[in-house]
């Protein structure tokens, strides 16, 4: 995996009637900085993952990211998702930090979140390294868990890890409006719901599934493992991205027979990402009597997405 980027890339670019501007181009561009690093940690180590949901739709459907698409999904087994989380703090860059069960302003969901760095920075460094985007980027890492065959065992595995979820819940609010700064209970809570995701890991199902969609949706697991076990590399942007050699079968399980077709969706988000970022980063600018016009030429891109979203330093944003 080796993405190169010139500065023509960089331009805004109509991709199926939808403009992608260069904020967000640079955007995706550090992003897959941060997968560049993750794939040589995952080489280095042996451990599988692919592109996964949005990820995997964009590059079967687009060779890249879904037009309207602002963030990264990879997927792992839950035997390599556990070993990752074991050595990510020795693995990753300074700087980086892995928002996961045990971190104690995630708010537990089953996956984990990497990025690159906290706040919005300007050093040289980071805006060498990531294409002149100053804010933080990274991607969404999804556990895959092996299912039991049998209906009765499925329910009861799915009722327990709800019980669990349903605590997390309620302890971090009760911690929360405390402002009790002991999350020890909670991370031991989360610790207690990711075994029981990984209740049949090793068991060799045939079924897997992204366990946190199935126990909140109560969708039947459709994914086979056998769909996984040989990865291809498959065009993505400038460079390549690993994905289940049955694609096909993966994307009609998530998604339908209608996957081939585009459907400009609301993001699960307030669609940029970075829309907080840029607000956040007026306001501190202006704090010392700087505007965004201000700023230097390689970033007056910003300035330019701010103006294109109304973004201004009064926006409401709670």
């Amino acid at each position: 995996m080796k993405f190169e980027f010139n500065e023509d890339y960089f331009r805004d670019e109509e991709r199926g009637h939808f403009t992608v501007t260069e904020c967000m181009k640079r955007y995706w561009a550090a992003s897959l900085k941060t997968v560049e690093i993750f794939d040589r940690i995952c080489e280095k180590h042996s451990l599988r993952y692919w592109a996964d949901c949005g990820t995997l739709l964009g590059a079967y459907r687009h060779r890249g990211f879904i037009p309207w698409d602002d963030d990264l999904d990879l997927g792992m087994p839950r035997k390599d998702y556990n070993r990752f989380l074991e050595i990510a703090g020795d693995e990753l860059p300074d700087g980086y930090y892995v928002s996961t069960f045990d971190s104690k302003n995630h708010r537990y969901n089953g996956i984990t979140v990497i990025i690159n760095h906290r706040g919005t920075l300007y050093t040289p460094e980071i805006l060498g390294t990531y294409y002149n985007c100053p804010f933080p980027v990274g991607f969404d890492l999804y556990p895959y868990d092996e299912c039991p065959s049998d209906a009765d065992d499925l329910a009861g595995w799915r009722l327990d890890y709800l019980k669990e979820l349903t605590a997390i819940h309620y302890m971090r609010d009760e911690l929360d409006s405390k402002g009790s700064t002991d999350y020890s209970p909670l991370i031991r809570k989360e610790m207690t719901a990711e075994a029981v995701a990984a209740r049949y890991m090793g068991t060799g199902s045939d079924d897997i599934a992204r366990f946190i969609f199935y126990a909140i949706h109560n969708t039947k697991p459709c994914l086979k493992r056998q769909w996984y076990e040989t990865l291809v590399d498959m065009p993505f942007e400038t460079g390549t991205i690993p994905v289940p050699l049955y694609t096909e079968a993966v994307l009609l399980g998530m998604f339908g027979p209608d996957y081939v077709r585009p459907i400009n969706a609301a993001s699960a988000h307030d669609y940029p990402l970075y829309k907080r970022d840029i607000i956040e980063m007026i306001k501190t600018l202006g704090r010392g009597g700087i505007r965004l016009s201000d700023l230097p030429p390689m970033l007056q891109y910003i300035n330019r997405e701010a103006a294109l979203r109304g973004i201004t330093a009064e926006v409401d944003i709670r």
